[in-house]
């Protein structure tokens, strides 16, 4: 069960949940491509520059496997929610009628992709939902809740 389920409020339901984006691999797996191909050459130093950008690379993947897996963006009835982490948690509970105000951040390939960042302005403070797929849905779910 996840966290957001056992956390839900009496009467609370939840409304929409956002996914994480696809995108957030395309990085390190080009990192992995290129490192490959480096790694494959016969002259030891671009062999052994493949190397050391197969390992960061694949450190990168599994950091980003893992945030994709850890972290839940919901709106409910009640309030809008981001969890992130497996082993230590943060969890940031807004209520919806203190939300303020609302801002898409989309680069060109957030827009072609269909992802962005959302901020959430409550009493002076700023908080970030990233990577977020299809992010006007989102901020139409918090706006449809106001």
């Amino acid at each position: 069960m996840s966290y957001i389920n056992k956390n839900l409020q009496t009467n609370e339901t939840i409304e929409y949940k956002a996914n994480i984006h696809w995108f957030i691999f395309v990085m390190p797996i080009i990192g992995l491509a290129f490192g490959y191909i480096f790694y494959s050459t016969k002259t030891s130093l671009t062999h052994y520059t493949g190397l050391i950008i197969l390992i960061l690379s694949s450190f990168q993947l599994l950091k980003r496997l893992l945030f994709k897996i850890s972290t839940e963006y919901v709106i409910t009835n009640k309030r809008v929610i981001l969890k992130s982490g497996i082993l230590s948690r943060d969890a940031l509970e807004l209520m919806v009628s203190k939300c303020e105000g609302l801002r898409i951040n989309q680069s060109i390939i957030g827009r072609i992709f269909g992802f962005g960042s959302i901020l959430v302005t409550t009493g002076g403070v700023t908080n970030t939902f990233r990577f977020v797929a299809n992010p006007i849905k989102f901020r139409n779910e918090i706006n449809r809740q106001i």
